[in-house]
């Protein structure tokens, strides 16, 4: 009975835990999970993971030396921390886990950083981190305009493209700048989002004649930091003040030819034309929008044939004429006129030749005027007699316009030339020179039945003329103008001539000024093309302007024509206007060393 009494006691017990634990709600017993820097229980394995977390370097970082790295380490502290570069440890790193690594021990190009963790046996890695290594700097490796360049718009676009990106951090204003040769320019900054394109856009167009150059700062770096490639040469272009029209023309080896005579026209399409002579021949071309193509085969009148003189004029519908002076060896010089049919050039009539016995031409002028018909001049002479003769175009040949105008045998003529009126009637001016005397300047004006000598009071050589449509005769040419010497336009009133404008007496500081061509624009208004020497000791060369009479003062077009750099401006220019009024000119530069000379025609339209 004890046994069962005290066996009792806790059976009766159990029953009521267990009745209590039926009776109880559901519920659940939680154990606290350990924080990853809790240690666990004591004697327990400490299995927590270590967490490696990317402080330096950058994701895609740059660099051309020593790179920072660190890292922080989150857990039970590793028995040791390596460095990975490209899966190969390089080295540990100390707490606080971080050093700076010297790149100079690996090779250029892009490498993979890992951060190595390990405690035990285990084993814990950070995530990538790229790298690039670059020592080399960055250089330009395109420009616009190119290095040197001598021919540029002023408002052609500026673009430099470089090897690799730069940093858009150290590209502005203060580290790029556009500089002419007196001033900085002012000019918007863009660096193109690859990094690899700058553009620089002026607030205005480029000065011309001068150099201009980009210069950039020692700070401006690609995104390793290394500067700019110094050793190269300077951006520098220039920009000159009229720009060529195409390429300049020549024919056959350079070196071996001889280009002269050149003169312009601008046709019914509003496209120039443009011919010269050269070894024998003469030559035109016609601009075709990107580049001159010929108008023809060369035009000679016979083989062996020796060709000095061209002139090219336009008819009403505006197809180019183009005449020239042509000497034969054992017949009499002749004078051969054709007209651009569109797709030949076909003989107008037959040659002329001198009216003289024994007698040949030394020069020969052409003009169309505003007539339908065009005129031709030459002057001829022999032994005992010389003159001018006028010839016109009938429609089918070529017949006397015009009493011959007698000349002096003892005097030198330069610089002869003439205009047709509205009437078709020529005026002819030139300059004389006598033994012993100074030249003078002569005009003569055929009234219909005599010619009219209008050369008293003129005060100026004459180089060239021209008759508005009112029939006034304006001559230009080489004067003493307010007591210096200058280049004067001086028109005929009928009684006295009266000068245009103040003299052009200095264009750019040079010598021996003058007026070497004239136009008339679309409404009427005198343009002119003004030359002088560049200086004392360059007189063989000319530099030019071109400038438009307003009314009240001359208006200059634009700066200072001047021949290609090492080249010398070589015969009398040519001018033409465009369909807009725009001045064009042609003339002949010759390049002259020790052991050759080279020739070539150029046409200049103003850069603006």
């Amino acid at each position: 009975m004890d046994s069962f009494l005290l066996s009792r006691g806790p059976m009766k017990n159990l029953s009521s835990i267990l009745l209590a634990m039926l009776l109880m709600p559901a519920a659940c017993i939680q154990v606290p999970d350990l924080e990853p820097g809790t240690a666990p229980d004591s004697g327990s394995p400490d299995t927590r993971p270590i967490l490696l977390t990317w402080l330096s370097p950058t994701s895609d970082s740059s660099t051309n030396g020593a790179l920072q790295v660190q890292v922080e380490v989150v857990g039970p502290v590793p028995d040791r921390v390596e460095l990975l570069v490209d899966g190969a440890p390089v080295t540990t790193l100390d707490a606080p886990y971080s050093l700076t690594w010297e790149t100079w021990r690996v090779s250029e190009g892009t490498h993979v950083l890992v951060v190595r963790a390990l405690r035990n046996e285990q084993v814990f890695l950070s995530a990538e981190r790229t790298v690039v290594v670059d020592r080399t700097r960055p250089w330009m490796i395109a420009q616009v305009p190119a290095i040197s360049a001598s021919d540029v718009a002023v408002r052609t676009p500026i673009e430099a493209t470089f090897s690799e990106p730069l940093d858009g951090a150290s590209v502005n204003g203060q580290s790029i700048q556009l500089v002419a040769e007196d001033r900085r320019l002012d000019a918007s900054i863009l660096l193109s989002g690859d990094g690899r394109t700058l553009t620089l856009n002026p607030t205005s167009p480029l000065p011309v004649n001068q150099r201009i150059e980009v210069v950039m700062a020692d700070t401006v770096v690609d995104f390793a930091g290394n500067r700019l490639e110094s050793t190269r040469p300077a951006w520098v272009w220039s920009v000159p003040a009229y720009l060529q029209w195409g390429a300049p023309q020549t024919f056959g080896k350079i070196e071996e030819s001889t280009a002269v005579e050149t003169s312009l026209r601008v046709g019914s399409d509003a496209r120039p034309v443009v011919a010269w002579t050269q070894n024998g021949t003469v030559r035109a071309k016609r601009w075709a929008g990107e580049d001159w193509e010929y108008l023809g085969a060369p035009m000679s009148g016979a083989t062996g044939s020796d060709i000095w003189g061209n002139a090219l004029q336009l008819d009403p519908e505006g197809r180019p004429m183009l005449a020239w002076l042509e000497y034969t060896t054992g017949s009499q010089n002749q004078i051969h006129v054709r007209r651009w049919n569109g797709t030949a050039w076909e003989p107008m009539g037959t040659f002329m030749t001198t009216s003289l016995a024994q007698g040949y031409i030394p020069w020969m002028g052409f003009s169309s005027g505003v007539r339908a018909l065009p005129v031709v001049a030459w002057r001829e002479r022999n032994t005992t007699q010389e003159q001018v003769v006028f010839r016109q175009w009938s429609g089918s040949n070529w017949v006397s316009m015009a009493a011959p105008v007698p000349m002096k045998s003892s005097t030198t003529i330069n610089y002869m030339g003439f205009d047709l009126d509205v009437s078709g009637r020529p005026v002819l001016t030139f300059s004389e020179t006598e033994w012993g005397k100074a030249a003078v300047g002569r005009v003569m004006q055929w009234t219909g039945t005599a010619w009219a000598d209008l050369s008293a009071g003129l005060g100026l050589l004459p180089m060239t003329r021209v008759v508005d449509d009112a029939g006034r005769v304006l001559v230009g040419g080489s004067g003493w103008g307010d007591g210096v010497r200058a280049g004067l336009i001086k028109q005929w009133d009928g009684t006295t001539w009266v000068t245009v404008g103040k003299p052009l007496a200095d264009i750019a500081g040079g010598m021996d000024p003058g007026v070497d061509a004239m136009a008339l624009d679309s409404l009427g208004s005198l343009v002119v093309l003004a030359s002088e020497a560049p200086s004392a000791t360059e007189t063989a060369s000319r530099i030019g302007q071109t400038q438009r009479w307003t009314g009240t003062q001359w208006e200059p077009l634009g700066g200072i024509l001047k021949p290609s750099p090492g080249s010398l401006l070589w015969g009398l220019p040519d001018l033409a206007l465009a369909g807009d009024n725009e001045p064009i000119v042609s003339w002949t530069e010759k390049v002259q060393s020790a052991d050759t000379v080279i020739w070539a025609v150029h046409v200049y339209r103003p850069n603006h």
